[in-house]
């Protein structure tokens, strides 16, 4: 696999490239290394121009599960200064990249701040509680380091515009509880979950389609009549597309039922508003249910 052919790539190979680095008038700014780019993007938001941050999976056209670590990935870690980690299982190739190149980097795991363990749903990053801990976890972090000044107004603009959206999508609960929904898979479900909503599509095809595996026939038609009853809307991870997304994406065009399209990586160095846009489609379709003034 190319991690392990990343991880015993000889010292002359990562010091060359790393020379090449700083070669080519980098930053002496402290680096910061996410694996995926919502929380990227969040540090970036954090940290302003006070630090640089790099985030590894970008292509939102890509299955970020695929993701194998290449030499750059590795050079970047071995550099930084602090390391965000999804956890749960969802980035183990950048558990294993900074223990072997930069093994005593500050991390911060979302995971971990969750108390969520791999095998359970590692898409963190589509829950608010999730990123309000994690915005308090690097501020603490960083508020003691030097040449860190603004980072904690910054970090009470951020808590606050997650504060909001929280309270938003604790409205939707209170007069949307238990309306039901549908999913491909479990991207937000945190979200959704959060919302109070109901997922009828069956946990096991939801898994199966997250883990790139065939669900039963069995759920699988029970996914397709519960579209034919016409939940509120269906989310679709257009990144996960398969055939057996596309049938369901069909079903839920047939019957008329809205579809969400969202993505696993975000573009853009906007999380809150990446968020706040998936809440306002939630919302929309709220609406025509009639659960929503």
């Amino acid at each position: 696999m190319i991690l392990e052919k990343v991880l015993l790539t000889s010292g002359l190979v990562v010091a060359s490239l790393l020379v090449g680095v700083t070669g080519a008038g980098s930053s002496t700014k402290p680096l910061i290394v996410s694996g995926v780019s919502e929380w990227g993007a969040l540090a970036t938001q954090l940290v302003g121009p006070e630090a640089r941050v790099v985030s590894l999976l970008t292509d939102p056209n890509a299955d970020p599960h695929e993701h194998e670590a290449t030499i750059t990935d590795a050079a970047n870690v071995a550099r930084a200064s602090i390391v965000l980690e999804n956890g749960a299982g969802y980035d183990t190739w950048l558990t294993q990249l900074v223990r072997a190149s930069n093994p005593t980097v500050n991390v911060v795991d979302v995971g971990r701040l969750m108390g969520v363990a791999p095998g359970h749903n590692p898409h963190l990053f589509y829950n608010p509680w999730a990123a309000i801990k994690f915005v308090k976890a690097l501020t603490a972090l960083l508020a003691h380091r030097s040449g860190f000044t603004g980072i904690t107004s910054r970090s009470q603009a951020l808590l606050a515009r997650l504060g909001a959206t929280q309270r938003t999508v604790a409205s939707i609960a209170r007069t949307c509880s238990n309306v039901k929904v549908a999913a491909t898979e479990d991207v937000t479900t945190y979200l959704l979950t959060d919302a109070k909503l109901k997922i009828v599509t069956p946990r096991a095809l939801r898994l199966a389609v997250g883990n790139g595996v065939d669900p039963s026939v069995s759920d699988l038609a029970s996914a397709l009549a519960q579209l034919r009853a016409h939940p509120a809307f269906l989310v679709d991870n257009v990144q996960t597309a398969t055939p057996l997304t596309k049938e369901l994406v069909a079903q839920a065009k047939a019957s008329r039922v809205p579809v969400i399209k969202v993505t696993e990586t975000m573009t853009g160095t906007d999380y809150v508003g990446f968020l706040d846009g998936t809440v306002a489609k939630i919302r929309a379709d709220l609406k025509l249910q009639g659960c929503l003034p």
